[in-house]
């Protein structure tokens, strides 16, 4: 039996009453403790007076909403050395609005009505997808089993080899990104973009074609936010893929 999970002290900055309760009412029940703040100032206020292992914040809240009271949080990291989890929570659910919180500092994403499965997910194991692995990233595997045929074992080794090829081609990303070569950034994302594509991962196609796409147009101020947006994607990727049913390793040995 799996040793159990550790208790974490949780902040979530909501403002609607109805949604505190049902959170709190989940993560106690979990085993985590949970603070409330009713506003991004009370959240900010919060955090320069205790320490939480991550913050769940609202985008939208009065006084001041998720985006500005990350600004702050971020702006006060250098002189604390010490870096704070947020996870945002909206009632919007489209990529733009995914993609707006990552770019504001956020480190994940999950959608309002909170999923219990997705909130534990992102608060307990770490995830940084907006709903689930799967949905966040665009992938089904019985529809892309059904593309494939319905030979699993094909299927199973394009997985495989995908799983061992996109962690190297994520990193050769990150370090072309951060010397600033963008010929070398365009050629690998063209590159994922393409594994993405022969998997039907639309979340990750997309983020590689705009990294490519940014490179190609030498637009180095926004490369960062995009960079960091494909990186989410593949590790939610590769998460869904890691929870296939069987296992992608299992159907290629059967």
């Amino acid at each position: 039996m799996p040793p159990p999970l550790p208790s974490l002290h949780i902040l979530l900055a909501e403002d609607n009453e109805i949604n505190q309760r049902f959170a709190i009412r989940l993560l106690e029940k979990a085993g985590h403790r949970v603070t409330v703040a009713g506003n991004g100032r009370l959240a900010v206020d919060l955090l320069s007076a205790q320490t939480f292992d991550v913050v769940l914040m609202d985008v939208q809240m009065p006084d001041m909403g998720g985006y500005e009271a990350t600004a702050v949080i971020r702006e006060r990291e250098p002189h604390i050395g010490r870096r704070q989890r947020i996870v945002a929570m909206t009632a919007h659910a489209m990529t733009g609005d995914r993609e707006r919180c990552l770019e504001a500092g956020m480190d994940g994403y999950i959608s309002k009505p909170l999923d219990p499965k997705a909130l534990f997910a992102i608060v307990e194991d770490g995830g940084e997808a907006a709903d689930s692995a799967a949905q966040a990233s665009g992938f089904d595997h019985q529809e892309l089993l059904e593309r494939f045929g319905g030979d699993r074992e094909l299927l199973a080794d394009v997985i495989r080899l995908f799983v061992e090829d996109c962690p190297v081609r994520v990193e050769a990303i990150g370090r072309a990104v951060a010397s600033r070569d963008a010929d070398r950034v365009r050629f690998e994302a063209h590159g994922l973009k393409g594994a993405a594509g022969n998997l039907s991962a639309s979340g990750l196609f997309e983020a590689a074609s705009m990294l490519e796409r940014l490179a190609a147009e030498a637009r180095t101020e926004t490369i960062d936010a995009a960079w960091r947006k494909l990186s989410l994607e593949a590790t939610s990727l590769l998460k869904a893929l890691a929870a296939t049913e069987p296992p992608a390793a299992s159907i290629a040995a059967s």
